[in-house]
């Protein structure tokens, strides 16, 4: 639980730091900034966009700020999202020129034998990012429509859960409504 609550509470902080991670996380490990970089400076806003998506929808379920931890399986997507990220970073090879060999911070701690590893790590690296990207924003949302559908539904319509379920348990037939429109459906 409190791995859950941690991740709950640094989502917001996530959403600046890795995308920033990937745009010069580099930089400060040595590496220059090359071709690379102008694909950063396109992947790390769509980056942005989506952690910001999913930490606003995950704080606006009840459940979660009521406990002030994600569900397990927001966890387990999230976990997986962020390290896919950051060996991302880690790994990715980046030159200023083609004749150069390219470098990564993997190459500059392990050595340039080590740059086809790097190259291969960080493509999937990157396959897992854009599938665990669209699988938490479509997990995340399902969960907030579950857990706000009844509400949405006794809004909307003006049936309320609790009663229809005391009525079936009494078996008692709960009342049928004319289709269409009713004087009491419109608001004044």
């Amino acid at each position: 639980m409190w791995y859950r609550r941690v991740l709950f509470n640094t989502q917001f902080a996530a959403t600046i730091v890795l995308p920033l991670w990937l745009l010069i996380g580099r930089v400060f490990f040595g590496v220059i900034l090359g071709w690379h970089y102008a694909i950063g400076l396109f992947l790390a806003p769509l980056l942005f966009i989506f952690l910001a998506v999913v930490t606003t929808i995950t704080w606006a379920r009840k459940s979660a700020r009521r406990s002030g931890a994600v569900s397990k399986t927001d966890a387990v997507l999230l976990s997986g999202w962020y390290f896919a990220v950051l060996c991302y970073g880690f790994f990715v090879v980046d030159s200023v020129h083609s004749y150069e060999p390219g470098t990564s911070i993997a190459t500059h701690v392990f050595g340039q034998g080590f740059r086809d590893a790097s190259f291969t790590i960080a493509d999937i690296a990157g396959g897992v990012i854009i599938i665990i990207a669209f699988t938490t924003l479509w997990v995340v949302l399902i969960e907030y429509l579950v857990e706000t559908r009844q509400e949405a539904v006794t809004r909307l319509t003006g049936l309320d859960y609790e009663e229809l379920r005391r009525r079936r348990e009494a078996d008692t037939p709960a009342p049928t409504r004319p289709s269409g429109l009713v004087p009491g459906d419109v608001a004044e």
